[in-house]
């Protein structure tokens, strides 16, 4: 089809990572025609949200995707708080009511591979949606593609329209939907690199407390390690934070390593948390980024996105695979929303207690974190929530779905 042909799709998702990608791969395992519109030309390339949750794992394996991912991964079986070299807290992941007792550690960029050889279609690439508006009992978009001419206009009809086209979503927008919320002053760097020697073990991620700010550090495959790093607003930080300032971080930090060569890839990042009014008007969804952003304590974000996907295009398939009447669709926006505002609440307040700066307040810290640690109940739901298990939508009212019979071809119905 040329780029500037209109089609019609009983459902457009707007935005190929991990959660339009699930949508995608959920739908075509229901049997329900999609399209997927991405603005990038390609897909990620680097490694982004890293970290994959047991609750997550749980759902890539319903779609048939997990044991691909599990094995181009790292095992994370425990998270260990540190502060000035004396362990806190060690939240083991072993334990968990899951067929997969762990965290994962991978780039963005791998889910990204593993989840489009799943789905086996092809993404529009180089499509950037500029508009959606009501079509009779449906939508349309609208937008430009690129061609070796230079953009030119295409037109998706859709019956429904899912927005995972991430925190400037264009969809959001277009249905008019607040994005509240606040920006924490704290600036964030991201290094991913070598370290010299084996500093911590490979099956754990390590978080950092010091008067200076929160450091996390975790393996990733392949060897480098992830480090993300809080940093005063007024400090002055490098657009991309070479190997010089990150050993210097680590240094003043009280972090007994230092890096073996320059970064694979680093960067400097401000963090929001905010969530959208609403995340449905009439046959418009948001998931994901779209939806909701937040700390990236724990790793939630991409784990959340996932999730909203997996529930909302269930309910999708199961109205229009006439299993379900369309209120079955409000379901999503109370379910997920309710997700969504959890996790902020949780990852703002887990950035706050790590960002305490004072003697008092971190002693206090120290005082609570060691307590609480060891009460097995309360360890126990910290642990149920850090792996999303709790929030998962294989744990809520999702209503029963099967595939969609293929239309019989004129042999089949002689």
């Amino acid at each position: 089809m040329d780029a500037g042909a209109e089609s019609a799709e009983e459902v457009v998702i707007v935005g190929a990572g991990p959660t339009g990608l699930t949508a995608a791969l959920r739908l075509t395992q229901l049997g329900v025609p999609h399209v997927v519109l991405d603005a990038a030309a390609t897909p990620t390339q680097t490694s982004n949200a890293a970290l994959v949750h047991a609750s997550t794992l749980e759902l890539l394996a319903e779609l048939g995707a997990a044991d691909q991912l599990i094995e181009a991964g790292g095992k994370v079986v425990r998270i260990v708080m540190v502060d000035r070299g004396r362990v806190l807290a060690r939240i083991g992941l072993t334990g968990v009511p899951s067929r997969h007792p762990f965290a994962l550690s991978v780039p963005q960029s791998t889910t990204e591979q593993v989840l489009l050889r799943r789905l086996g279609t092809s993404v529009r690439r180089d499509h950037r949606v500029t508009a959606v508006r009501e079509d009779g009992d449906g939508y349309l978009v609208t937008g430009t593609a690129g061609s070796p001419a230079g953009p030119v206009p295409f037109e998706v009809r859709a019956r429904y329209v899912i927005g995972a086209d991430g925190s400037n979503s264009v969809v959001r927008s277009a249905a008019g939907l607040d994005f509240p919320g606040e920006t924490y002053p704290s600036q964030f760097v991201l290094a991913d690199a070598e370290l010299a020697g084996r500093p911590f073990a490979d099956d754990e991620a390590t978080i950092n407390l010091s008067a200076r700010g929160v450091t996390v550090i975790g393996r990733l495959p392949g060897g480098t390690h992830r480090i993300i790093a809080t940093v005063d607003p007024g400090l002055d930080v490098p657009r991309a934070p070479g190997r010089a300032y990150m050993d210097a971080l680590l240094s003043e930090r009280g972090i007994d390593t230092r890096l073996a060569a320059d970064p694979v890839w680093s960067s400097r990042f401000r963090v929001h948390h905010r969530v959208a009014d609403r995340f449905r008007v009439g046959g418009v969804f948001l998931a994901g980024d779209a939806a909701h952003v937040h700390s990236p304590a724990a790793g939630q974000g991409m784990n959340t996105g996932i999730a909203d996907a997996y529930d909302l295009s269930t309910r999708l398939a199961a109205v229009l695979n006439g299993l379900a009447a369309e209120p079955v669709l409000d379901g999503y926006e109370t379910e997920r929303r309710t997700a969504a505002l959890e996790v902020l609440r949780f990852t703002d307040r887990m950035t706050k207690l790590a960002t305490l700066r004072g003697p008092v307040a971190r002693t206090a810290r120290r005082i609570a974190v060691g307590t609480g640690s060891r009460i097995g109940p309360l360890r126990h739901q910290v642990t149920m929530w850090i792996t999303g298990l709790k929030r998962s939508p294989l744990r809520s009212d999702l209503p029963l779905v099967t595939p969609r019979r293929a239309e019989p071809t004129r042999e089949e119905s002689r």
